[in-house]
Order: C-alpha cells, then structure tokens, then sequence
C-alpha cells in the first residue's frame, strides 16, 4: 500500500510536470490522464488505508524524488517529452509488476481487491506509454 500511494503521488507530480513542460499535446494528455487517474487511485487507496490502520508517507521515495528532480531540470520541449515518456514507460512497468504481486501473494483480501481494480488503470497507461514511445524515438518496454 506504502509502495503503491508513492507511486500515485509520484505520477500525479510528473503529469502535472507533462502539462506544463511538455511541448506535444500526446505528452501534455498522457499528462493529465495519469493526474486525473492516479489521484482517483490514490483517494481509494488512501480510504483503505485508513479503514486498516495503515500510515501512508506524505510524499513519492527517493528514487522517485530523484526522478521528479531530473525532469524538473530539464528544459522544456523535445528533450523533455522523450526524458519524460521514458520515465513514464519505467515507472508503470514497475508499478504492473509490482501490482500483479500483490496480486498474486498479497495476503490481505481488501489490498487484493485494490490492486485488482488498479491493474487495469496502470496497464492502460503503460499501453498508452508503449503506442507514444516511438513517436519520441524511445524504444517501447
């Protein structure tokens, strides 16, 4: 759940990031898909972790701070679109894997659940990230 909530945060700071920096309207829409989905995700999960106890961090991890840090610092356009599509394609494969975990040996039935109605969310995105990757001249992951 820990994982999952700074993986929410983390990608609504960058799509808020695709709108403001990107320079193509695919980057700037994936961007304000992913603020729009992953803070319906987020507001679930945050639910359940209250109904079970569980204290969420306030921010994204390291890796994740490191991420957000890197494209900030970048300039805006081309550049960016291509840096952000392929942090992008990382961080949903990394989110698909570790959702179908939970999936597979979570032991708690309500955080199952969660990640079940998740799936199909982050694997939207990732098929979204996969068809725009070559247009920005990244190899799809």
């Amino acid at each position: 759940m820990i994982a999952a909530h700074q993986a929410n945060l983390a990608e609504i700071a960058t799509g808020k990031m695709a709108q403001d920096k990107g320079s193509s309207a695919e980057v700037k829409g994936l961007g304000q898909r992913f603020v729009t989905d992953h803070t319906k995700l987020d507001a679930s999960l945050t639910a359940l972790a209250q109904k079970l106890n569980v204290t969420l961090p306030a921010e994204p991890n390291a890796e994740q701070k490191a991420v957000a840090d890197k494209l900030q610092a970048a300039a805006a356009g081309d550049a960016f679109d291509k840096m952000w599509i392929e942090q992008q394609l990382a961080a949903h494969t990394k989110s698909m894997k570790a959702t179908q975990q939970e999936i597979d040996k979570g032991e708690a039935a309500q955080v199952k659940q969660a990640a079940e109605a998740a799936m199909p969310v982050i694997t939207a995105h990732h098929e979204a990230l996969m068809k725009a990757a070559p247009d920005f001249g990244v190899k799809p992951q």
